[in-house]
C-alpha cells in the first residue's frame, strides 16, 4: 500500500496538468459609456458609424426607415464579451487555438416575428484578432452601388436569396437580427444571444440579391 505522502506527491504532480486542461482566454468586456449602456443590442444606421462616433451617431432607432434601391443599411452590435470568451463559457476545456479555429457567429434573421434565415458565418470570415479582442461588431448589410465584398454584405445577400426577398416584399416590415456564438460541436445547441436588435423598414420596391449567393 502506498504511503499517504506518496499519494499526496502524486496528486500535486498532476495539478499542472489539470490547470492546463482549461482554455486560457482573455476576457474582453464592454467599455464604459455608450457601449456598456447598449450591451447586448444591435443598432442600425443608414451609413457606417466611426469607431469614436457611437454616442452622437445617427442610428435609425424607432423610426421607420425607407429601404429603397439607393438606401444603405448598416448594423453595429455591442457585445458583452469577445467571441472566444463567449465560446469559452460554453466549452471551458477547449484551448483558445481551437476556439479561434472553429468559432464563428451565428445569425438569425426574423421578419415580422417569423424566422426566415439562420446561418453560421464561415470561421475564416472573421479575423482572429476580432474573435479574441473585439466586443463591438460593425458591418454593412447594404452598400448601394458596390459589389458585396465584406462579410456583412455577403450575409445579407444570402438572407435575400434564402427567403428574404419574399419576406421583405414591398410594404412595412419589422426586421430583427440575433447573433449567437457558434462552433462545430454537435453537442451544443441554443447558445445564448450575444446581441439582438430590430429595425422598422418601409420597403419601397421589390428587393433582389446581387448574386445567387447561398
Amino acid at each position: 500500500m502506498k504511503s499517504p505522502l506518496l499519494i499526496l506527491l502524486a496528486l500535486l504532480g498532476c495539478l499542472p496538468l489539470f490547470a492546463q486542461s482549461g482554455a486560457s482566454v482573455p476576457f474582453q468586456g464592454p467599455t464604459p459609456g455608450f457601449h456598456q449602456t447598449h450591451t447586448g443590442q444591435i443598432l442600425f444606421s443608414s451609413t457606417t458609424i466611426p469607431e469614436d462616433g457611437y454616442p452622437g451617431a445617427a442610428y435609425i432607432g424607432l423610426r421607420t426607415y425607407a429601404l429603397t434601391p439607393q438606401s444603405g443599411l448598416y448594423f453595429t452590435a455591442f457585445l458583452g464579451s469577445s467571441l472566444t470568451q463567449a465560446l469559452h463559457r460554453l466549452a471551458p476545456r477547449l484551448p483558445l487555438e481551437e476556439l479561434v479555429r472553429t468559432g464563428t457567429y451565428q445569425f438569425s434573421f426574423y421578419v415580422d416575428g417569423q424566422l426566415v434565415y439562420l446561418t453560421n458565418l464561415p470561421p475564416d470570415a472573421v479575423f482572429q484578432e476580432v474573435k479574441i479582442n473585439e466586443t463591438v461588431l460593425p458591418q454593412p448589410l447594404r452598400k448601394p452601388g458596390e459589389a458585396a465584398a465584406e462579410w456583412g454584405q455577403l450575409l445579407w445577400e444570402r438572407f435575400l436569396a434564402n427567403g428574404g426577398v419574399r419576406a421583405l416584399a414591398p410594404g412595412q416590415h419589422l426586421l430583427r437580427i440575433e447573433i449567437r456564438p457558434y462552433f462545430q460541436d454537435p453537442a451544443l445547441r441554443d447558445a445564448p444571444v450575444l446581441a439582438a436588435g430590430q429595425v422598422a423598414l418601409d420597403v419601397t420596391q421589390p428587393l433582389a440579391p446581387l448574386s445567387r449567393t447561398r
